[in-house]
């Protein structure tokens, strides 16, 4: 919850704005409990999701599209072929490659729609329900509005989006290739400009 109002994921209204808004009850919402470790290890993440997705329901606002296999396989090859991503004898010189996972991606992601849900137990108020104001894990178009994100976010940087594939960028000035699957970026460029990425992302 701490991330929750961190992020200010919503903000409490009365269920009758959600039914004057919506005709329906607000959505419901539930605690999923995934174990990262192992049975000797746990290591134990809890995430509050909403119950708006039925199960086999196909519509366009669930679609975000992801990389194809091949443009990882492109930055890896670039960063170990000589000439491009490494010169002989030039060992500090060549292009890295970097890694980075944002965490709990969608309560960076602003909700482009009116979605109201139920309030947790550990926030809940008689009468009132919560208006979403960053996407909720679980809700219809969560992984669309992430991925509007990161690339309004790539963008601003000055990064272009690929005409083939809109998870892939390139940052001319700085000459770092991005692929991004989810909340993971994949990014291939000069050391010095990958950690400049790193402080405009922060």
């Amino acid at each position: 919850m701490k991330e929750v109002f961190k992020h200010q994921v919503y903000t409490t209204v009365p269920i009758q704005e959600c039914l004057n808004a919506t005709g329906r009850q607000p959505v419901g919402t539930r605690w999923v409990d995934v174990n990262k470790g192992d049975d000797l290890n746990p290591e134990y993440r809890s995430r509050l999701v909403a119950q708006e997705l039925k199960k086999n329901s196909w519509a366009d606002d669930l679609f975000a599209a992801t990389p194809p296999l091949e443009a990882k396989k492109v930055l890896f090859s670039l960063a170990v072929t000589e000439g491009i991503g490494f010169k002989k004898g030039l060992k500090g010189k060549g292009l890295k490659i970097e890694f980075i996972d944002v965490r709990r991606a969608y309560f960076h992601a602003k909700a482009r729609r009116d979605v109201y849900i139920e309030l947790p137990n550990e926030d809940t108020s008689e009468g009132m329900c919560g208006k979403l104001i960053k996407s909720l894990y679980g809700t219809r178009d969560a992984a669309l509005n992430w991925a509007q994100a990161y690339s309004e976010v790539l963008e601003k940087m000055g990064f272009t989006k690929g005409r083939s594939s809109p998870c892939s960028f390139y940052h001319a000035g700085w000459g770092i290739r991005t692929v991004v699957h989810g909340d993971d970026f994949l990014s291939e460029g000069p050391g010095e400009n990958l950690k400049a990425m790193d402080t405009e992302m922060k």
